[in-house]
């Protein structure tokens, strides 16, 4: 039941929707668009870098860590990027703020997405958005998260005039064309 709840807080913050438009101008604008998600924030990253893909130009996946992260960080910035999508759930891994630092050092803007929990967040994040997790399993529960995940998307589409459903209608038609679904 703590997940209705944080699914229905989620909603309730979103009702002027100013900080979701802010996201979705900032992750269309990038190009490239770094998304990192390590650990645990891994599937997150990975969710939203697989839609992504599909509609945005240049989407990079970063969820190695160490040195090789950093170079795509760097390798990004050089490209052009100037946004880093960061989705970061508990228990906050170091690196993953590591890597937020060597982006804001370089010149990215970050786009946070950390749970309520995550309270360190000043001074890191140009866009801060803060969906609950639940705890109470052995797991950690990211359903409000994930749900994030498609607003995000939505977002960006929205704020992509028009490319995003272009992008979409290509993609049907190839994959139509490839028999690449059963259906």
């Amino acid at each position: 039941m703590a997940e209705a709840a944080n699914l229905t807080e989620l909603a309730q913050g979103f009702a002027g929707e100013e900080a979701i438009d802010e996201f979705g101008r900032a992750l269309a604008a990038s190009r490239p668009l770094a998304v990192v998600g390590l650990r645990a924030s891994a599937g997150l990253a990975t969710q939203f870098a697989y839609f992504a893909a599909k509609v945005h130009p240049d989407i990079r996946l970063l969820a190695s860590s160490g040195s090789l992260i950093e170079d795509q960080i760097e390798q990004c910035y050089a490209a052009g990027g100037r946004t880093m999508l960061v989705f970061m759930m508990p228990l906050y891994p170091r690196e993953t703020l590591k890597d937020i630092e060597l982006a804001r050092n370089t010149g990215m803007k970050i786009a946070l997405v950390a749970d309520a929990g995550f309270t360190d967040h000043e001074g890191i994040a140009d866009y801060l958005l803060t969906p609950r997790v639940d705890s109470r399993l052995v797991f950690d529960s990211h359903a409000a998260a994930s749900a994030l995940v498609s607003v995000l998307l939505d977002s960006m589409c929205t704020n992509m005039n028009g490319a995003a459903q272009k992008r979409l209608d290509a993609i049907d038609r190839s994959s139509k064309r490839r028999k690449v679904f059963a259906n």
